[in-house]
C-alpha cells in the first residue's frame, strides 16, 4: 500500500485555459439545440382522475335509486278490478276526497271527461224520456 507521503502533490483542482469563457456559450447551444419537452396539461390529468369516478357514481346513483313505476303499475295490474272497487268501497275517502288527491293535467281530464259524457249511447227518445218523465206518452 502506497503511503500519503510517496503521492506527489499537485494541483487537482486546475481548469484548462479559456474554459470559463467558452462555457456559457456551449451551455446556450445545448440548451437551443435540445427540443423543448411538451408539457403535460395537468387539468386534464385531474379532470380525468376525479371526474370520471363522480360520473359512474352519479350514474350508479341514478340508476339505484330511480323511481320504481314499473314495478307499482305491475302490482295494480296484478289486483283485480272487484278488489279495487271492494276496497274504495270499504275505505272512508268519498269520490271527492279521491279527486281532489289526484292532480289531473288538462290531457288527463279531458280524456276523462271524454270517457264519461261521451262513451254513454243515448237515443232521442231516452233523453226526452229523462227530461220529461211525467209527460204521458201519446
Amino acid at each position: 500500500m502506497k503511503k500519503l507521503e510517496n503521492i506527489p502533490k499537485t494541483n487537482i483542482f486546475e481548469v484548462p485555459e479559456g474554459y470559463f469563457d467558452k462555457l456559457p456559450l456551449q451551455i446556450q447551444a445545448r440548451v437551443a439545440t435540445e427540443n423543448p419537452v411538451p408539457q403535460q396539461q395537468p387539468w386534464l390529468r385531474y379532470s380525468l382522475r376525479y371526474a370520471l369516478p363522480m360520473l359512474v357514481f352519479a350514474l350508479a346513483a341514478i340508476f339505484v335509486f330511480r323511481p320504481k313505476v314499473d314495478k307499482v303499475e305491475k302490482i295494480l295490474a296484478s289486483v283485480s278490478t272487484e278488489e279495487l272497487v271492494a276496497y274504495l268501497e270499504s275505505n272512508a275517502l268519498s269520490t271527492d276526497e279521491l279527486l281532489d288527491s289526484y292532480d289531473f293535467d288538462d290531457a288527463s281530464a279531458e280524456a276523462i271527461e271524454q270517457e264519461v259524457y261521451f262513451s254513454f249511447d243515448f237515443n232521442t227518445n231516452d233523453v226526452n224520456e229523462y227530461e220529461y218523465p211525467f209527460e204521458v206518452l201519446k
